[in-house]
Protein backbone atom coordinates (compact mmCIF):
# COMPACT_ATOMS: atom_id res chain seq x y z
CA UNK A 1 0.00 0.00 0.00
CA UNK A 2 1.56 3.20 -1.13
CA UNK A 3 2.31 5.89 1.69
CA UNK A 4 -1.15 8.24 2.42
CA UNK A 5 -3.69 5.65 1.45
CA UNK A 6 -5.55 4.14 3.84
CA UNK A 7 -6.06 0.68 4.80
CA UNK A 8 -9.21 -0.72 2.95
CA UNK A 9 -11.90 -1.67 4.96
CA UNK A 10 -12.38 -5.29 6.91
CA UNK A 11 -14.36 -7.74 5.32
CA UNK A 12 -18.40 -6.96 5.99
CA UNK A 13 -17.61 -3.46 6.86
CA UNK A 14 -20.54 -1.65 5.10
CA UNK A 15 -19.36 0.84 2.59
CA UNK A 16 -19.30 4.28 1.97
CA UNK A 17 -19.64 3.88 -1.97
CA UNK A 18 -22.08 6.57 -3.70
CA UNK A 19 -25.52 4.02 -4.64
CA UNK A 20 -24.74 4.21 -8.59
CA UNK A 21 -20.92 2.60 -7.95
CA UNK A 22 -20.18 -0.60 -7.44
CA UNK A 23 -23.12 -0.59 -5.22
CA UNK A 24 -25.46 -1.68 -8.22
CA UNK A 25 -27.41 1.21 -8.80
CA UNK A 26 -27.83 2.38 -12.13
CA UNK A 27 -27.41 6.49 -12.62
CA UNK A 28 -30.52 8.46 -14.32
CA UNK A 29 -30.06 9.85 -17.39
CA UNK A 30 -30.19 13.00 -18.64
CA UNK A 31 -33.75 11.92 -21.08
CA UNK A 32 -35.28 9.99 -17.96
CA UNK A 33 -34.20 13.55 -15.47
CA UNK A 34 -35.52 15.79 -18.12
CA UNK A 35 -38.80 14.09 -18.10
CA UNK A 36 -38.96 14.16 -14.45
CA UNK A 37 -38.59 17.89 -14.38
CA UNK A 38 -41.09 18.61 -17.49
CA UNK A 39 -43.49 16.05 -15.85
CA UNK A 40 -42.91 17.81 -12.22
CA UNK A 41 -43.33 21.17 -13.86
CA UNK A 42 -46.81 20.56 -15.47
CA UNK A 43 -48.07 18.73 -12.34
CA UNK A 44 -46.86 21.25 -9.75
CA UNK A 45 -47.96 23.73 -11.74
CA UNK A 46 -51.50 22.34 -12.13
CA UNK A 47 -52.18 22.14 -8.14
CA UNK A 48 -50.57 25.97 -8.64
CA UNK A 49 -53.30 27.01 -10.97
CA UNK A 50 -56.12 27.49 -8.76
CA UNK A 51 -54.55 29.89 -6.45
CA UNK A 52 -53.97 31.87 -10.11
CA UNK A 53 -57.47 31.64 -10.67
CA UNK A 54 -58.41 32.87 -7.44
CA UNK A 55 -55.89 35.95 -7.76
CA UNK A 56 -57.33 36.97 -11.28
CA UNK A 57 -60.89 36.60 -10.13
CA UNK A 58 -59.98 38.83 -7.16
CA UNK A 59 -58.02 40.99 -9.17
CA UNK A 60 -60.70 41.70 -11.58
CA UNK A 61 -63.37 42.63 -8.31
CA UNK A 62 -60.33 45.10 -7.66
CA UNK A 63 -60.17 46.83 -10.39
CA UNK A 64 -64.00 46.81 -11.51
CA UNK A 65 -64.42 50.40 -11.20
CA UNK A 66 -60.52 51.51 -12.58
CA UNK A 67 -60.52 53.54 -15.38
CA UNK A 68 -57.42 54.90 -17.65
CA UNK A 69 -57.26 58.57 -17.55
CA UNK A 70 -56.89 59.08 -21.17
CA UNK A 71 -54.74 62.17 -20.94
CA UNK A 72 -51.83 60.33 -18.79
CA UNK A 73 -52.35 57.14 -19.44
CA UNK A 74 -52.91 56.46 -15.58
CA UNK A 75 -55.20 53.98 -14.04
CA UNK A 76 -57.67 55.76 -11.97
CA UNK A 77 -60.41 54.34 -9.48
CA UNK A 78 -63.22 55.58 -7.83
CA UNK A 79 -62.53 54.38 -4.07
CA UNK A 80 -60.22 52.83 -2.03
CA UNK A 81 -62.39 49.86 -1.18
CA UNK A 82 -60.58 47.97 -3.97
CA UNK A 83 -57.37 47.15 -2.66
CA UNK A 84 -58.86 44.72 -0.85
CA UNK A 85 -59.69 42.21 -2.88
CA UNK A 86 -56.31 43.16 -4.67
CA UNK A 87 -54.28 42.52 -2.15
CA UNK A 88 -56.27 39.36 -1.15
CA UNK A 89 -55.45 37.93 -4.13
CA UNK A 90 -51.43 38.63 -4.05
CA UNK A 91 -51.96 36.75 -0.47
CA UNK A 92 -53.07 33.94 -2.16
CA UNK A 93 -50.66 34.03 -4.87
CA UNK A 94 -48.43 33.68 -1.91
CA UNK A 95 -50.34 30.84 0.35
CA UNK A 96 -50.27 28.88 -3.50
CA UNK A 97 -46.46 29.27 -3.90
CA UNK A 98 -45.54 27.84 0.10
CA UNK A 99 -48.09 25.21 -0.56
CA UNK A 100 -46.84 24.14 -3.85
CA UNK A 101 -43.25 24.20 -2.80
CA UNK A 102 -43.86 22.44 0.57
CA UNK A 103 -45.70 19.74 -1.13
CA UNK A 104 -42.49 19.58 -3.19
CA UNK A 105 -40.01 19.40 -1.04
CA UNK A 106 -41.88 17.11 1.04
CA UNK A 107 -41.86 14.30 -1.44
CA UNK A 108 -38.62 15.49 -2.29
CA UNK A 109 -37.00 14.93 1.43
CA UNK A 110 -39.57 11.74 2.59
CA UNK A 111 -38.84 9.66 -0.83
CA UNK A 112 -36.61 11.44 -2.91
CA UNK A 113 -39.60 11.17 -5.38
CA UNK A 114 -41.74 13.81 -6.79
CA UNK A 115 -44.46 13.31 -8.82
CA UNK A 116 -42.86 13.50 -12.16
CA UNK A 117 -39.71 11.26 -10.48
CA UNK A 118 -42.23 9.03 -9.69
CA UNK A 119 -43.59 8.47 -13.00
CA UNK A 120 -40.40 8.30 -15.20
CA UNK A 121 -38.96 5.71 -12.20
CA UNK A 122 -35.95 7.81 -11.06
CA UNK A 123 -35.26 9.42 -7.52
CA UNK A 124 -33.02 11.22 -5.23
CA UNK A 125 -30.29 9.77 -3.44
CA UNK A 126 -27.78 10.62 -0.73
CA UNK A 127 -24.32 10.15 -1.52
CA UNK A 128 -23.69 8.66 1.62
CA UNK A 129 -26.17 6.28 2.22
CA UNK A 130 -28.64 6.06 -0.48
CA UNK A 131 -31.09 6.87 1.77
CA UNK A 132 -33.90 9.74 0.54
CA UNK A 133 -31.94 13.50 0.81
CA UNK A 134 -33.89 14.96 4.40
CA UNK A 135 -35.03 18.53 4.46
CA UNK A 136 -31.89 20.05 4.96
CA UNK A 137 -30.56 18.99 1.47
CA UNK A 138 -33.91 18.78 -0.12
CA UNK A 139 -34.25 22.54 0.56
CA UNK A 140 -30.68 23.46 -0.36
CA UNK A 141 -30.48 21.12 -3.06
CA UNK A 142 -33.88 23.05 -4.68
CA UNK A 143 -32.56 26.48 -3.69
CA UNK A 144 -29.32 25.84 -5.68
CA UNK A 145 -30.89 24.54 -8.75
CA UNK A 146 -32.95 27.36 -9.11
CA UNK A 147 -30.65 30.20 -8.29
CA UNK A 148 -27.31 29.21 -9.41
CA UNK A 149 -27.90 25.63 -11.80
CA UNK A 150 -30.78 27.14 -13.68
CA UNK A 151 -28.79 30.60 -15.00
CA UNK A 152 -26.13 30.56 -17.33
CA UNK A 153 -27.58 28.72 -19.95
CA UNK A 154 -29.19 25.46 -17.76
CA UNK A 155 -25.40 24.57 -17.40
CA UNK A 156 -25.77 23.88 -14.06
CA UNK A 157 -28.56 21.11 -15.22
CA UNK A 158 -26.48 20.46 -18.05
CA UNK A 159 -23.18 19.61 -16.53
CA UNK A 160 -24.44 16.00 -15.76
CA UNK A 161 -24.33 15.33 -19.95
CA UNK A 162 -20.14 15.32 -18.94
CA UNK A 163 -20.26 14.09 -15.14
CA UNK A 164 -19.29 10.65 -14.90
CA UNK A 165 -21.66 10.35 -12.29
CA UNK A 166 -24.63 12.48 -14.17
CA UNK A 167 -24.93 14.97 -10.96
CA UNK A 168 -25.55 17.98 -11.81
CA UNK A 169 -24.10 21.20 -9.79
CA UNK A 170 -26.83 21.30 -7.35
CA UNK A 171 -26.63 17.11 -7.19
CA UNK A 172 -22.98 17.88 -6.13
CA UNK A 173 -23.48 20.85 -3.78
CA UNK A 174 -26.18 18.56 -1.52
CA UNK A 175 -23.76 15.35 -1.96
CA UNK A 176 -26.66 13.59 -4.14
CA UNK A 177 -27.45 11.77 -6.57
CA UNK A 178 -29.99 10.50 -8.73
CA UNK A 179 -30.65 7.08 -9.86
CA UNK A 180 -33.59 4.47 -11.45
CA UNK A 181 -35.64 3.54 -8.62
Amino acid sequence: MPPGYPAPPPPGYPSALPPGGSAGRHYAGFWARLGGYLLDSILYGLLFVPFVIAFVVLLVIGLEDCSTDPFTDELVCNGQEEVGPIIGGVGLLFVGFVVVAFVYLRALARSGQTWGRRIVGIKVVRSDDGSAPGWAKAIGRSLFAGFISANVFYLGYLWMIWDKENQTWHDKVAGTYVVSA
